[in-house]
């Protein structure tokens, strides 16, 4: 174990020399953001729930969902962040979101200010209850609550995720200001919302993991009281998708695939499921458009080849020495196939992370 251990060191210390400088690699920790060193060795990997014995068996059995007509439930999305947590968590921070990003700001800067919109879309303030839906591990929900001083309820069907949410909030001193509850969006009466009580709710690049919109949207409209608003960033298809091409469709198929998610929709299916559970939309619009003194939202992922395969490599040596489990490889893999998706929907302007919708409850 030692001989392996000195490899793994060797390794990271000949490539920290080389690209040490990289944002998109790390093998140790930094500033409280994990190291390729953490993937899937945090204190909390009992709460993966593994079905099926193993991540090598879990990432078999959700590519079998992805490749399988109506296969993609609930519990492909828990597997999927099961895979996915600490990688992004690596890769991205707190916060599993991208962010309309200013040429002068760098990636926290963007990423909170991203969700200082929200709270401001919403008139959160002191004494207002909101939820976050899709939470994560918290990062948006402990940003939003220090910002706005409202009480934020985040919720998310993972476990493991509930535990890294947890964890943060100690750390960050952010008890009793935000909580973090385990359940489905779509169901939210089984943790026991009552309808009409919430002022706010908001969800960042989550709802696509809904079946439908009008499930998720149905849910929030219940619990939100009279004139509450709901804001969203979705994930849909951008204003030059073309169902009729190809490459696009193409396109839509590696962000599915990557991203845990069922088919990509589109902007007309976020007006249709609001209006039919009875929300008013007030605002939309999509701020991958706005390209003055910006950065494109993808830039974090458009990366060199050997920025892409130092940390493919890194995962491949942990695996190999039996540092890191069976399906580390794998999981990469289907990662980079998101990165690569994303990219393309991007640049092709075919997808959009950051449509934004206002809903008012009429």
């Amino acid at each position: 174990m030692l001989g392996k251990v000195f490899v793994l060191f060797f390794f990271g210390g000949i490539a920290t020399a080389m690209f040490g400088g990289l944002d998109s690699w790390r093998l140790f920790p930094k500033n409280d953001v994990p190291g390729m060193i953490n993937i899937f060795h945090g204190d909390h990997q009992d709460a993966m729930r593994l079905d099926r014995g193993s991540l090598a068996d879990e990432i078999k059995d959700y590519d079998r969902k992805q490749n399988t007509d109506g296969a993609r439930d609930i519990e492909m999305v828990n597997q999927y962040y099961n895979m996915a947590t600490d990688f992004y968590e690596y890769g991205w921070g707190q916060s599993f979101h991208f962010a309309h990003t200013k040429k002068d700001e760098g990636h926290d800067e963007s990423i909170a200010r991203h969700e200082h919109r929200l709270a401001e879309e919403l008139g959160l303030k002191e004494g207002m209850n909101a939820i976050d839906l899709g939470c994560g591990v918290g990062g948006p929900a402990r940003e939003i609550a220090r910002y706005s001083k409202a009480h934020v309820k985040g919720i998310t069907l993972n476990a493991y995720q509930i535990a890294r949410a947890n964890e943060h909030t100690k750390k960050q001193g952010m008890e009793g200001k935000v909580e973090f509850v385990m359940g489905d969006f779509t169901k939210l009466h089984e943790i026991g919302i009552k309808d009409g009580t919430l002022d706010a709710a908001y969800a960042i690049e989550a709802t696509c993991h809904s079946p439908t919109f009008e499930e998720v949207y149905g849910e929030i409209a219940r619990v939100l009281k009279k004139g509450g608003r709901f804001a969203t960033y979705e994930w849909i298809t951008a204003s030059d998708y073309d169902k009729t091409n190809e490459t696009h469709n193409n396109i839509l198929k590696e962000i599915e695939y990557g991203n845990g998610l069922p088919p990509l929709r589109g902007p007309q299916d976020v007006e249709k499921a609001a209006a039919a559970v009875g929300f008013k939309v007030i605002k939309s619009i999509d701020l991958a458009q706005d390209k003055e003194g910006t950065r494109p939202w993808y830039h974090r992922m458009d990366m060199s080849w050997y920025e892409y395969r130092l940390t493919h490599a890194t995962c491949w040596i942990m695996e190999f020495l039996g540092l890191a489990p069976e399906g580390t490889l794998s999981i990469h893999s289907m990662l980079l196939r998101a990165a690569d998706g994303l990219v393309a929907g991007g640049k092709t302007n075919t997808f959009t992370p950051m449509h934004l919708f206002v809903m008012e409850k009429l």
